[in-house]
């Protein structure tokens, strides 16, 4: 199991969302961030870019399928595209169900 999180441009979000859907993701977190990357070009006073963050949890067999649907729907000629982390899950359980593993996640 892994967790899947990317930054992106905020326009790109429904774009990405229906791309995730269409991979078979069963649901994702959201949340608005700020954040500076290489470009900035004042390190005494940064411009902070408002940016979305998605956390996915996934079965290892969805973690590329996930990752080139983020890409088609984000990449740019320009820098800020974004970024992609795939993190090792140990454990993921569904609190309601108690279910454990990849069954809490699909």
């Amino acid at each position: 199991m892994k967790k899947v999180e990317c930054i992106i441009r905020q326009e790109k979000l429904k774009e990405v969302i229906d791309a995730l859907r269409l991979a078979g993701v069963a649901g994702a977190t959201v949340t608005e961030v700020k954040g500076f990357g290489k470009g900035a070009v004042r390190p005494d006073n940064f411009l902070f870019v408002p940016k979305t963050k998605i956390e996915i949890y996934a079965t290892d067999d969805q973690v590329e399928d996930i990752i080139q649907a983020i890409i088609r729907c984000c990449k740019e000629k320009i820098s800020g595209s974004g970024k992609i982390a795939v993190l090792p899950m140990e454990e993921c359980v569904r609190i309601r169900t108690e279910e454990r593993g990849e069954k809490a996640i699909l």
